[in-house]
């Protein structure tokens, strides 16, 4: 079973002495140099192969580098596609509010979901339903440089400039999307919640409209690499010579022939990453207090 174990963030702070004043124009000036937004509720992620990955998460790491660091909030996170942003568990059974309930019911949901997704995906393109066979890809079309301040979709906006990659919305991933998007309570972005609200897509008449993308970077919108204009820039020339097509790794396979000598053969396609795990996350809070709840091998979790 792919449950992973319960996570404890704990911590103690001790004072000493009263700290000293600091000017609220100057506390303001330093935050905005710093990616500080707080996320909610729990996230559903396809991951790419990490076997595949290594070009793309040194390229992450660069960004992230180049955008401030750890000092501008910026940690490290696991590439992905989200499927669910801010949905939560809390329509489903469990008396208790436990990461023992939720490892329970999410591992429950998520392999009801793939057990539909293999049953409905031999419809498309004649495909074989098992899951040994089936490779769910993450194809990149195009870099796109998103800004996102605080004031947009309502005031739910990141504050911050994101360096990401638009994905291809293939038949198997727009479909993965609706089966969990069906499974799970309503998430912020695809459908209405309790209070019979709508959010902006549906606004729009965009309800079910699903967009996949992998965000690289959650740039601080005062950085001194987001107001000179380099990330854009950045972003813009890797799209013009479609450089993020280089940031997947081809896995080969050993074979040993009859004379046991090693031949590597490819076995994966350059257009895109194979999707790895589908995974369950909680998202609340800042890009640190992130953590994995579930996480299932598409491969394996049959």
């Amino acid at each position: 079973r792919n449950i992973l174990p319960i996570q404890h963030h704990t911590s103690q702070h001790i004072i000493t002495s009263q700290p000293p004043t600091i000017n609220s124009s100057f506390k303001n000036k330093m935050s905005s140099k710093k990616f500080s937004h707080r996320f909610s509720g729990l996230s559903i992620w396809l991951e790419p192969d990490p076997e595949q990955s290594s070009q793309l998460i040194e390229e992450m790491e660069f960004l992230r580098c180049k955008c401030g660091g750890i000092d501008a909030g910026l940690h490290r996170f696991v590439p992905h596609c989200t499927l669910l942003y801010n949905t939560s568990l809390d329509n489903f059974s469990g008396d208790e509010d436990t990461e023992t309930t939720r490892q329970l019911q999410g591992e429950s949901m998520l392999r009801s979901c793939l057990t539909e997704f293999y049953r409905l995906a031999s419809t498309i393109n004649k495909t074989s339903s098992s899951s040994s066979n089936m490779v769910l890809q993450l194809i990149p079309t195009s870099q796109y440089y998103f800004p996102y301040p605080k004031t947009a979709d309502n005031g739910k906006g990141f504050g911050c400039c994101i360096s990401l990659l638009i994905l291809e919305t293939t038949p198997h991933l727009q479909l993965l999307h609706e089966i969990v998007r069906d499974r799970f309570p309503p998430d912020e972005r695809h459908r209405k919640d309790c209070s019979g609200e709508t959010n902006q897509e549906e606004e729009e008449g965009n309800e079910s409209r699903f967009r996949p993308h992998m965000a690289l970077v959650y740039a601080p919108e005062e950085n001194v690499n987001v107001t000179s204009g380099w990330l854009e820039r950045y972003t813009t020339q890797n799209e013009a010579e479609k450089r993020y097509m280089k940031w997947i790794d081809v896995v080969k396979d050993q074979e040993v022939d009859d004379d046991c000598n090693n031949n590597q053969s490819e076995v994966s396609s350059s257009s895109g990453w194979d999707a790895k795990y589908i995974s369950l996350w909680s998202t609340e809070g800042t890009l640190d207090e992130w953590y994995p709840i579930v996480k299932l091998d598409l491969g394996k979790a049959l």
